[in-house]
């Protein structure tokens, strides 16, 4: 697995983005969290940007990352991650998602993609005067200290 991440992805990932943020078959889990960030922070939404796309939610400053596996043919989507600094010592992360091979059970589950999108998140945190934490919306008991 090579693995590249990015705050933008280009055009042409429209579909996988859909998917991965509006039709993951492992959205049911975290179910009650989701309602509750639409609740508070409104629904995502898809931007086309001159260099590529981009994730908006309202008018929220939201943070994007998306995961690419460099090996797969068409250099395919396979994971994202919304994060918004909620507080001076605060960042949420609103939403992960990863593509079903790369889940917990799928052909990829081995490498750990969630994880490896909020350790970098953890790690863009580290960087940010002021901020001490990071929490999961979907399961705010579940913070990580920076």
């Amino acid at each position: 697995m090579n693995l590249s991440l990015s705050s933008k992805a280009p055009k042409e990932c429209r579909a996988a983005l859909e998917n991965l943020l509006f039709f993951n078959p492992r959205q049911h889990l975290v179910r009650e969290g989701i309602l509750q960030s639409l609740e508070q922070f409104g629904h995502p939404q898809i931007i086309e940007l001159a260099d590529g796309l981009s994730v908006r939610i309202k008018d929220y400053e939201i943070q994007t990352l998306f995961a690419f596996d460099l090996d797969r043919r068409g250099k395919d989507l396979v994971g994202v991650v919304l994060f918004l600094r909620t507080s001076p010592a605060e960042v949420a992360i609103l939403h992960v998602a990863v593509h079903p091979d790369y889940a917990l059970q799928g052909e990829q589950a081995g490498m750990g993609l969630g994880i490896i999108l909020v350790e970098k998140v953890k790690e863009i945190c580290s960087r940010i005067v002021g901020v001490e934490r990071i929490v999961f919306f979907y399961r705010r008991q579940v913070v990580i200290r920076v």
